[in-house]
């Protein structure tokens, strides 16, 4: 019977352990932003200069689930709207993005609007500047913290949280920014770049702690090569399309790099990206597509490569987007043609 109760003990010391290690990545996760791998499913999102990029009103749905096999996973819903504006020669969007990281049920809301002016440098070459304001809100449930006092020896079971200190904050509220560019040639080739947080706003649940968020700098390009011929815009012929990319994020110490391509062959796209975080391998995504019309659906999966390994879950992802029909001016700029996932 001892041996039996040993075993008991043993094994939900190993899984608060595990909840252990989650708690502190989620804390560590969350002094970062969340990167969707399908990058510009969520254009804003990535850079607000892609607001009323594809000149329409458009609306986009994400959603994401990462280590769905770990005991406590990272959650993050996003959902944002933006179109281009003649009178004032830009595009204007606004984002609502809500996360929830882990087992102490970490959370963050953020709401942000955003203005990218629009202009032609030349006859094939395009450019687009913006900023964004945004307000946010981080919580936290001081009940749902795993500190190393709670967990009784003889048991394993977790003793009651008791009060939380006098200078803590369940609620963290902030005003944040962000800028951003993009340049595009002839609908072809596209640049883009934007830094966020740029006033590193203090995001700490403790009063007296400088945990302050770092700013997170985005560097992207790719290319549309098209086996046949140039096409119209927002055309949904059936030629092929290989687009090469290439995607740096930084955050404080964090670094990752994505190098991938998408192939289209309307109304299906294909995608195959390997991240790399710089210290080790991280996953290989691929992704399934359907654009049609004005609606497009996409799927991918993360397939961990790192230490993690399979065993996390990998993560998933969903986007859905609906571009709405719309007066194209013969005298409109050309579009930086971005991909659409």
């Amino acid at each position: 019977m001892r041996n039996i109760s040993g075993m008991v003990i043993m094994k939900k010391l190993q899984k608060l352990s595990v909840l252990l290690l989650l708690i502190v990545l989620a804390a560590t996760m969350q002094a970062q932003d969340y990167t969707y791998s399908q990058f510009y499913a969520n254009p804003v999102y990535l850079n607000p200069a892609l607001a009323g990029s594809d000149y329409c009103p458009r609306i986009t749905l994400n959603y994401r689930n990462q280590w769905p096999q770990l005991p406590a996973s990272f959650v993050s819903y996003s959902a944002a709207y933006d179109q281009h504006v003649d009178f004032i020669s830009g595009g204007v969007g606004v984002q609502f993005q809500y996360d929830k990281s882990g087992q102490a049920a970490i959370r963050q809301f953020r709401l942000g609007g955003m203005y990218a002016y629009r202009l032609d440098i030349a006859e094939r070459w395009q450019a687009s500047m913006a900023l964004e304001a945004a307000f946010g809100q981080r919580g936290v449930s001081w009940d749902d913290l795993v500190f190393a006092s709670r967990i009784d020896p003889a048991s394993g079971n977790l003793l009651p949280s008791g009060p939380p200190p006098d200078n803590f904050r369940d609620n963290v509220n902030y005003a944040d920014f962000a800028a951003g560019f993009v340049v595009g040639f002839d609908e072809k080739i596209f640049l883009g770049g934007a830094v966020h947080h740029l006033t590193t706003p203090d995001v700490g649940f403790i009063s007296e702690s400088d945990n302050k968020l770092p700013m997170k700098i985005t560097v992207h390009a790719g290319a549309n090569i098209e086996s046949g011929g140039r096409r119209s815009y927002r055309s949904r012929g059936p030629e092929l399309t290989i687009s090469p990319n290439i995607l740096y994020q930084q955050q404080g110490d964090f670094r990752q790099l994505n190098i991938g391509t998408y192939f289209t062959f309307a109304p299906f796209v294909g995608g195959l990206w390997y991240r790399h975080a710089f210290e080790n391998a991280d996953a290989v995504i691929v992704l399934l597509g359907l654009q049609y019309n004005n609606l497009k659906f996409g799927y991918s999966f993360d397939y961990t490569v790192s230490t993690l390994a399979i065993a996390s879950g990998g993560a998933h992802e969903i986007s859905v987007g609906w571009l709405f029909d719309c007066d194209k001016k013969s005298n409109r700029s050309r579009a930086i043609k971005c991909p659409s996932f």
